[in-house]
């Protein structure tokens, strides 16, 4: 065969798989009570069950309708993960091992995600077990702006729901958080808006920020966590929050130039014995995990 045919052939093959994958990059997929383990191309739409079973990467836009739960499995059939660097207060933690990692689950979005519940009608990520706990699952991550998450329950996680990136024109509201082993909403570099949450039973923060630029985290329901707000960095507008029940309410760090107004804290008792718990590790509701 000559180079000229076996370059042209080289280049149908291209072709035809340069076309496949865009075909399936820019197409919408549409499923319902199925099970989702690992790289979904293109953007999906969900509905009624979903079961997710290992760690699931969708490669485009995620959107939840109304009613859909999402259940995630207590494990990893993929067997992926990575070890989540010490920080002063994680450093004995089970959870941010590869052990951990490589046997629970999580949801990556590359980009929006749109979870646009109702109050009658809201999503809900949760656990399969029968008997859920603390960090069932990781967390679910999204980087596109413009992202929704309204009406949405999210529960028994590690980290809750967890943004990544700019997102100056995403919104998490109108939503619950509960049950997480370190935050309810850890938005790290994330400057997406957080307003009128329920955020409950955290072992870390009811709220995690540490982006640059402005953000607004505004008329949040924040009970029983270790600390109720905590800013490390950036310059966010914390208002009228109120705060219940927890070691501390609205931590500024000397690196943060965030402005609190407005917000209400009470204290968990001075004699509390309340702590989150994964094997023999604990962290207790004031100072530093044991």
């Amino acid at each position: 065969m000559s180079k000229k045919k076996i370059f042209i052939i080289i280049c149908i093959v291209l072709l035809v798989f340069i076309g496949f994958f865009g075909f399936k990059f820019f197409s919408t997929t549409k499923t319902a009570n199925v099970k989702i383990s690992g790289v979904l191309l293109g953007n999906q739409i969900w509905s009624e069950e979903i079961i997710i079973t290992g760690d699931t990467e969708i490669i485009g836009n995620l959107t939840v309708l109304p009613s859909t739960i999402v259940k995630f499995v207590v494990g990893d059939d993929r067997g992926m993960g990575d070890e989540v660097e010490k920080d002063g207060f994680n450093d004995n933690d089970p959870t941010r091992l590869k052990s951990y990692t490589k046997t629970h689950s999580s949801l990556f979005i590359l980009g929006k995600l749109i979870a646009q519940g109702r109050k009658d009608k809201k999503i809900i990520f949760t656990s399969s077990a029968e008997k859920p706990y603390l960090a069932d699952w990781e967390a679910i991550v999204w980087q596109g702006d413009g992202s929704i998450i309204d009406n949405v329950i999210v529960e028994f996680t590690r980290n809750g729901l967890n943004p990544i990136g700019k997102q100056p024109n995403s919104v998490i509201q109108n939503s619950i958080s509960r049950h997480s082993m370190w935050g309810a909403i850890s938005a790290a570099n994330s400057n997406i808006k957080i307003i009128n949450n329920i955020l409950s039973d955290a072992g870390h923060e009811g709220i995690d920020l540490k982006s640059k630029g402005n953000q607004e985290v505004i008329g949040n329901v924040i009970d029983d966590c270790h600390t109720g707000i905590a800013s490390m960095a950036g310059s966010q507008l914390i208002k009228n929050n109120t705060i219940t029940n927890c070691g501390d309410g609205v931590y500024i760090d000397s690196k943060s130039s965030a402005i609190s107004v407005g917000n209400i804290f009470a204290s968990a008792p001075e004699d509390s014995k309340r702590e989150w718990r994964y094997g023999n590790y604990v962290i207790p509701i004031f100072g530093y995990p044991k």
